[in-house]
């Protein structure tokens, strides 16, 4: 299953992640205001992000699943949930 670029992109925008404009479009993530050390890309050239793609942003996403990056790009992971479960596994700090 594919998801569009453009709307995994929306998505990360409604999650608090913020586009760094350069030479790929980067995604940080910030949380009450601060840049964290979260972070994804796309890039121009895709239109879709295949598996082999969702693997690697689930990586960068620090998620454990494809399905959670899933969620989170496709809207039933809310940005509030995303936080809540990076400072349950510890990757965040409170």
């Amino acid at each position: 299953m594919t998801i569009s670029r453009r709307r995994a992109e929306r998505s990360l925008k409604q999650k608090e992640f913020v586009q760094d404009n350069k030479e790929h479009r980067m995604f940080y993530l910030y949380v009450d205001g601060l840049k964290t050390p979260i972070f994804t890309y796309t890039s121009h050239g895709e239109r879709e992000i295949d598996d082999d793609l969702l693997t690697l942003m689930r990586r960068e996403l620090r998620l454990q699943t494809n399905r959670q990056a899933r969620d989170l790009l496709i809207c039933p992971m809310t940005g509030e949930d995303y936080v809540r479960w990076l400072r349950e596994q510890g990757i965040l700090l409170r």
